[in-house]
């Protein structure tokens, strides 16, 4: 695939395009950083977007004017006016209008390691309830993975054997966070198809951390770093159980090449 033009990013941001043409736009952004850069503004813009919309002015709608939207009508006009008003945004901030706005949200106002569990965490809700589709790339290719993986992360990889842990490997796919490659390694316990477990690797972040917890919806992740690569393991089971994955599978993941 050629070089992205703007309204392809777009699209790409706003989860337009059909499965294919998304994996190869993934593959574009992580070797472009201009596209990155614009990924990385469409979801600064998202965020200011999100924030404005959360002041008590748009979240507390009177009743009477509530009960005035209750017919199925006006429910759907509310329902798109965030991603409406958010693609104006997007437009102003990411595209070089010229308004001032843009300017303003210039630098993150949340880390890399919360972006990255935010969307690891929708990527991981989404695909867990696919089937066939759960994964790009199969579990017996293992090799393949393997390679594949190292060229996008610039080191080797190896998929961590959880079968100690009753866990078998199905496959892997790539997702994309701040324009970089995301490495996710999915596992499932039989039966239980539809409540994965994943390991995420990525890089983007210097410096080591030791483990840190995270909740969402009854979605447990831990996230440490170590030699600049962020690994977060996520899934429908406990913290304690997930943390004590991660101690299991530290050395081996730490032997970089």
């Amino acid at each position: 695939m050629s070089a992205l033009d703007k309204i392809t990013l777009l699209a790409f941001f706003d989860g337009e395009l059909d499965p294919a043409t998304a994996r190869g736009v993934a593959e574009v952004i992580s070797h472009d950083p201009a596209a990155q850069e614009t990924v990385r503004r469409l979801r600064q813009s998202a965020m200011l977007v999100r924030k404005v919309f959360e002041r008590p002015a748009y979240r507390d709608v009177p009743p009477q004017l509530a009960k005035m939207l209750e017919g199925p009508k006006r429910r759907t006009r509310w329902r798109f006016a965030l991603p409406i008003a958010a693609s104006f945004l997007i437009v102003a901030i990411g595209f070089g209008s010229g308004i001032g706005i843009g300017r303003m949200s210039a630098s993150p106002t949340t880390s890399f390691s919360d972006r990255l569990l935010a969307d690891i965490a929708e990527y991981h809700v989404v695909y867990a309830q696919e089937g066939e589709h759960q994964v790009e790339v199969p579990g017996d290719q293992r090799a393949h993975i393997q390679d594949w993986f190292g060229s996008r992360l610039h080191r080797q990889l190896r998929v961590p054997d959880l079968s100690g842990r009753g866990l078998s490997f199905v496959g892997a796919r790539l997702l994309v966070v701040d324009g970089a490659p995301v490495a996710q390694l999915l596992y499932r316990w039989p039966g239980l198809d539809h409540e994965p477990l994943a390991l995420c690797v990525t890089y983007g972040a210097p410096g080591d951390r030791g483990l840190r917890a995270d909740e969402r919806n009854g979605l447990h992740q831990v996230l440490w770093r170590h030699h600049g690569y962020t690994y977060v393991l996520v899934g429908w089971t406990s913290e304690d159980f997930l943390a004590s994955v991660a101690n299991e599978i530290m050395p081996g993941l730490d032997k970089i090449s």
